[in-house]
């Protein structure tokens, strides 16, 4: 795959970790940044929320570190042009948050919570709304005088029946957004069913003719699910999103075999309980024991899961209370 840039930012490599509502924590992306994922964005943060509420409420799922993370991305969600702009004007006024590299705005949510206010994949079925944000943003980080490239995350269509919305890509690209990533799944399919390659191509081809990158996600899982989204939508780069869950090895993976480089071996057993293990303590950092070890149990199962006796261990750390329990269980196995 060729080099690509996000504004004026290069990128390591095109092969990114796509955000993930309680998944897609700061240690998460750290770790995935070492991998050599080229950045990963935060969970979906609302634009509203910070406009009226500043960013003490959101501020732990919008937490970045430059230091460790390199290039950083903070996703937003609304309905709003104006809720954007106060939310990126008080971004830009908080210490290190300020130090963001990219806007990202959530186009592709499908919860229902997102859905009925209009904002996340509804956005879909009002391509005028879903420029304006777009522009409000590129306006106010011009204002700001911070040159910061704005992105999209959407999907294949709203409805059951899309199959790719053309036109709504091209507003997004007209409205001056500096990348689209496109999930090859509908509204209705959540995240459920097949990813369509030939939606997201339908896609990829409706902007291939303006000067962003262009991103597809959905169903990829390995090297050779990898390449298949490449060469059938054309894509520029890609994103990983519930194959990287507790599985942060993907990255160096398929950025080694899209290279033509050795791919490495899976990890084995001890080193998937250390990477568990690193990821939680990572949490407790910035969050109370409790709340750490409760919010990471959705997480755990997947850094276990098909090992011998994984099953057992599951049941026991989904119901584990205290970081001593968590090791506990996994060094007894």
């Amino acid at each position: 795959m060729k080099s690509v840039k996000i504004g004026e930012i290069v990128l390591k490599n095109p092969v990114a970790l796509s955000p993930m509502a309680g998944v897609s924590s700061l240690p998460f992306r750290v770790i995935c940044n070492g991998m050599g994922a080229c950045y990963s964005p935060t969970e979906l943060v609302s634009a509203r929320s910070i406009r009226f509420n500043g960013v003490d409420k959101s501020y732990r799922y919008m937490r970045i570190s430059p230091e460790e993370e390199g290039i950083t991305a903070i996703q937003l969600f609304g309905s709003e042009p104006e809720d954007f702009e106060a939310a990126i004007e008080t971004i830009m006024e908080t210490p290190v948050l300020n130090k963001v590299s990219i806007i990202d705005i959530n186009m592709g949510c499908p919860v229902p919570k997102v859905v009925k206010t209009g904002s996340g994949s509804a956005l879909m079925e009002d391509p005028v709304r879903a420029s304006n944000i777009v522009k409000a943003c590129k306006k106010t980080l011009e204002g700001l005088r911070v040159k910061i490239p704005v992105t999209v995350k959407t999907r294949t269509g709203f409805k059951a029946g899309d199959n790719g919305k053309p036109d709504f890509a091209k507003a997004l690209a007209d409205a001056g957004c500096d990348m689209i990533c496109v999930h090859g799944r509908t509204r209705p399919q959540m995240y459920q069913g097949e990813s369509s390659v030939r939606a997201i191509a339908v896609m990829r081809e409706a902007v291939r003719d303006y000067v962003i990158p262009f991103f597809a996600n959905g169903d990829i899982c390995d090297v050779d699910s990898a390449r298949k989204v490449i060469e059938q939508t054309g894509c520029d780069g890609i994103m990983i999103g519930r194959a990287a869950r507790g599985n942060p090895w993907i990255f160096e993976q398929v950025t080694a075999g899209l290279a033509g480089k050795e791919i490495p071996a899976c990890p084995y057993s001890g080193e998937r309980k250390k990477m568990l293990i690193r990821e939680l303590e990572g949490r407790l950092k910035y969050l109370p024991e409790e709340t750490a070890v409760r919010e990471f149990r959705s997480v755990m199962p997947f850094y276990i899961k098909g090992l011998p006796g994984g099953n057992q261990i599951k049941v026991r750390l989904v119901n584990a209370k205290s970081f001593d329990e968590v090791k506990e269980i996994l060094d007894a196995d």
